[in-house]
């Protein structure tokens, strides 16, 4: 669990121990950053002058009411927690593992007529943005001008493939969500695969497991992230079926928002971000990211977004993510334990066994009572702080 929080400076930190320089290849990692980092910034900054542009970095964000509700104008900004020390230090934190365990960054799609970029958070109607994007303007992930080869057949633009002209002049956006609406939807993608990556194998349809054993994997993965720096070493030379044993997120539906915001750029810097808007309130952000781009009012990208979801094709399956989606929010977020009988409930004794690659799953502990959603929270406090949610 994470320790009690201490105020630095005015803004709130995990731990003074936190804030602590790492040791060893750590530190070099990050030295190392820190020097890309900052000719990245002589090079943006230089850019900026030649322009005549005084830059403010502005993170948008829009209200859980109305704006009238609120007492608030147009263009509010709502996501500030962003801009605060310690919400930085939580991105850089991201990005230090990413640089070990995701060098290729976090998915894209460039859009050259609005000179934009949407940065891919999966879970948060990225499937409604990149249809619209791809119908619109005819730009998607898999346009080679702008995307890498990732060794594997698959061609997508991440943000480590973007040019510096790019990176400097274009406009950055994504959209965000609930953490815990978005977690469960995660849950429900990643084990609704034909190739499910943890289900328990020997049944027919394999078995996913429940989403207190997730909780409990996600745990195991972050605490191995945490204090092995070789444990995503094999992770990209690993088979497709074996890759989520050297994941700290296990799949990346169920990466942390603030570790795909955290993608890594070809400078070994964060991607950048300019406009953050919320699913809760899509299409209203929509249009007001439509404002910041320039659009006119009548364009039609402007259309209300629709609504694109990702359905199991395993019906046997899907039975029991639904049955887990429900006990999430009908138990677990009340802080009650899930049931622990019937077909439906039941733990899997071995999350994954192949090719002597195993992750044991302890069946889910009566001994922790109602702290599932607790621990769920302290996995994705990144997302809490700096989202405000």
């Amino acid at each position: 669990m994470i320790d009690a929080a201490v105020g630095v400076g005015g803004n709130v930190v995990e731990s003074e121990a936190l804030l602590e320089p790492a040791s060893g290849s750590g530190r070099d990692r990050r030295l190392a950053r820190k020097a890309l980092q900052w000719s990245g910034a002589m090079l943006t900054f230089a850019s900026f002058i030649a322009l005549g542009v005084v830059a403010k970095r502005r993170w948008v964000g829009v209200e859980r009411a109305s704006a009238a509700a609120l007492g608030d104008t147009p263009g509010t900004v709502r996501v500030e927690s962003f801009d605060t020390a310690a919400c930085q230090w939580r991105l850089d934190r991201a990005l230090d593992e990413n640089i070990r365990c995701n060098p290729a960054g976090t998915d894209v799609v460039v859009v050259p007529k609005l000179k934009a970029v949407y940065v891919d958070v999966t879970k948060a109607a990225s499937e409604s943005i990149r249809s619209r994007l791809l119908d619109v303007y005819n730009s998607s992930w898999t346009n080679e001008e702008y995307a890498m080869d990732e060794g594997n057949n698959i061609v997508r633009s991440t943000t480590s493939s973007l040019s510096d002209e790019l990176l400097d002049s274009y406009k950055f956006f994504t959209f965000v969500r609930n953490p815990s609406e978005r977690f469960v939807s995660g849950y429900q993608q990643a084990f609704c695969r034909s190739l499910c990556q943890g289900c328990m194998h020997g049944k027919t349809p394999t078995r996913p497991p429940t989403i207190e054993q997730t909780i409990d994997l996600i745990e195991i993965m972050r605490g191995r992230a945490k204090h092995d720096d070789s444990f995503c070493s094999n992770r990209l030379g690993a088979p497709q079926d074996q890759s989520f044993l050297n994941n700290p997120w296990l799949d990346e539906h169920l990466q942390s928002t603030v570790s795909r915001l955290s993608g890594v750029t070809r400078r070994g810097s964060r991607v950048p971000m300019h406009f953050i808007g919320r699913t809760e309130s899509l299409d209203e952000d929509w249009n007001r990211l439509m404002d910041e781009l320039g659009v006119e009012p009548s364009h039609p990208v402007r259309a209300p977004l629709k609504h694109v979801e990702h359905e199991c094709a395993i019906s046997e399956r899907e039975r029991h993510l639904k049955a887990q989606r429900d006990v999430f929010f009908s138990h677990i977020v009340r802080g009650e334990r899930a049931p622990e009988s019937g077909e439906l409930y039941e733990p899997v004794e071995v999350i994954y066994s192949r090719d002597r690659a195993e992750v044991h799953i302890p069946k889910p502990s009566t001994a922790n009572g109602g702290a599932y959603f607790d621990r769920f929270k302290t996995l994705y406090e990144d997302d809490y702080r700096c989202l405000d949610y």
